[in-house]
């Protein structure tokens, strides 16, 4: 994405060597969305949950959302030198982001009408499907806009958006980093207050500028931070415990910010000591499919939650039932991604060169 790029495409640009670190943060970051929204479904229906729910004072989804954030900017900022050719970042940015995320859609929408007598929970009236076209369904529905949202949730739409902006915030804080490091506090700010004063019924997290804090810092991360020394892991630590321990006294999305930011620096150090090629493997596996993980894993999760009955669960069986859906939803982000190759590579065909006249070979004749 993109979250592996960002939080969208788990590659890296052909030719480049991984960064173990980004790999590390993006792979956990989608486990812990996966728990979360494994966790809500299950304690819904009585169920309890595994784990952890609030970690540091915030929920574990918003902690994996975070470092999933930090990592889009860093990813990025790392994969693009200024000047960006916009022609190629914009064309990569959607290669990345909409195949796949049309071909869950669709296939989602077909299994689910197949199961509910033709009667799919993302019916919609016609016009709102231009959301779903362009990938930001999941942001409006939580902006009250009625739509055909199935998956990909609000972060989607956030990082389409987050694209846009992109170049123009790498060449500012590229040529003037103190400005716009101001610039962006003053903004995070502003939102803040005015989310709060005006439009309390809409979540400020979900707003591009609450979160470019986060963003921001991990393009500063990149172009300004050589190496992270051990001992920032200290402090960084000292925040995670003090936003656990007054959880309720800290802002939500400055709780958000601070934690996701030092529990980006804690594992940046950590991913020193744990670069083992088992470690690699793994990490380098999950973070592969981060982004088919990300499409897939709620569908999956809520369909499973109405077919199984959890109330009363042992732990060891919660966990047996978690490592089970994740085992599933792993196997279908790997189908996912061939399927979305096969699709590519037919439209790629069908319409590269074309030509409007039957072409009819001498034999056919």
């Amino acid at each position: 994405m993109t979250v592996a790029d960002t939080a969208t495409s788990s590659r890296q640009t052909v030719g480049k060597p991984r960064v173990f670190y980004l790999d590390l943060i993006r792979a956990l970051a989608a486990l812990l969305i996966v728990l979360a929204h494994f966790n809500h479904h299950l304690d819904e229906r009585g169920g309890g949950y595994v784990l952890t729910r609030e970690p540091f004072g915030i929920s574990v989804g918003a902690l994996g959302v975070s470092l999933f954030l930090i990592i889009s900017g860093a990813a990025l900022t790392l994969t693009y030198r200024r000047p960006i050719d916009l022609k190629k970042f914009y064309r990569k940015r959607f290669l990345n982001i909409y195949p796949m995320f049309w071909t869950a859609w669709v296939l989602a929408t077909l299994y689910l009408t197949l199961i509910s007598n033709g009667r799919p929970p993302n019916v919609g009236p016609a016009r709102t499907f231009i959301f779903t076209l362009l990938g930001i369904d999941g942001l409006a529905l939580n902006f009250h806009f009625r739509t055909m949202y199935l998956l990909g949730e609000w972060f989607i739409g956030f990082i389409i958006l987050y694209y846009v902006v992109f170049p123009l915030i790498l060449w500012a804080i590229d040529r003037f980093p103190v400005v716009t490091g101001v610039v962006i506090l003053a903004a995070y700010a502003a939102t803040a207050v005015i989310m709060h004063r005006y439009f309390s019924g809409y979540p400020s997290s979900m707003v591009l500028t609450t979160r470019l804090p986060e963003l921001a810092f991990g393009s500063y991360f990149v172009l300004y931070v050589r190496r992270v020394h051990w001992v920032t892991v200290i402090p960084a630590a000292a925040v995670l415990a003090v936003s656990a321990m007054l959880p309720e006294k800290i802002p939500e999305d400055v709780g958000t910010t601070i934690v996701g930011i030092s529990a980006f620096l804690i594992l940046v150090v950590a991913g020193r000591y744990v670069a083992i090629q088992p470690v690699r493997a793994f990490v380098g596996l999950i973070a592969r499919y981060s982004y088919p993980i990300f499409l897939v894993h709620h569908v999956v999760i809520w369909h499973l939650s109405q077919r199984i009955d959890v109330y009363g669960l042992f732990p060891l069986q919660r966990y047996m039932l978690l490592a089970a859906e994740f085992v599933l939803i792993f196997a279908l982000s790997v189908a996912l991604e061939k399927v979305t190759g096969i699709v590519v590579d037919f439209f790629t065909k069908a319409f590269k060169g074309m030509s409007w006249r039957p072409e009819v070979s001498e034999a056919e004749c």
